[in-house]
């Protein structure tokens, strides 16, 4: 009688495995989105990214007004604004894409169409809008030179989700 009791258990035992095998593989499971593996969850509206580099730190633009750097949902300067970082304020990025330059009529390097994805998934900032390292203020708007621009390393081009 015990074998048969334990032929049954083991029966069971295979049925809740096949089933739990079943649903586990459908979806991942409640509890992924709190372990160490969980992506950040975008927020609502800001557009995806993938490819690019590690992360690294650049700053927002202090050379000519507006100072600072504008964070976007979307690498458009129509797009939502999401955030704006003060005047040489350091924050990471970890890739960059091609879209509508934001200022087509600024000098070159200025009029460039490349948007920096930060990479704290909270939006995209303009290549105008930031630097390689911090720059002093130009109080008059006369001066030519705007800073160093930051590099745009093929290795770290990325697409848009």
């Amino acid at each position: 009688m015990a074998a048969s009791a334990l032929s049954t258990e083991f029966k069971l035992g295979l049925v809740v495995t096949a089933i739990l095998t079943v649903v586990a593989a459908s979806s991942s499971p409640w509890w992924w989105k709190y372990g160490p593996w969980a992506h950040a969850q975008l927020p609502a509206g800001v557009v995806g990214f993938s490819g690019g580099c590690d992360a690294f730190q650049i700053y927002a633009q202090n050379r000519w007004q507006p100072y600072g750097a504008t964070v976007r949902a979307e690498p458009n300067i129509n797009s939502k604004v999401q955030a704006r970082l003060s005047g040489n304020l350091a924050f990471d990025v970890n890739g960059w894409v091609h879209s509508r330059p934001a200022y087509p009529t600024n000098t070159a390097p200025w009029n460039s169409d490349v948007w920096f994805h930060v990479a704290d998934d909270s939006g995209w900032v303009s290549f105008p809008g930031v630097r390689a390292t911090p720059v002093q203020q130009d109080s008059t708007g006369q001066s030519s030179y705007g800073g160093v621009p930051v590099p745009t390393s093929a290795s770290c081009e990325g697409s848009i989700q």
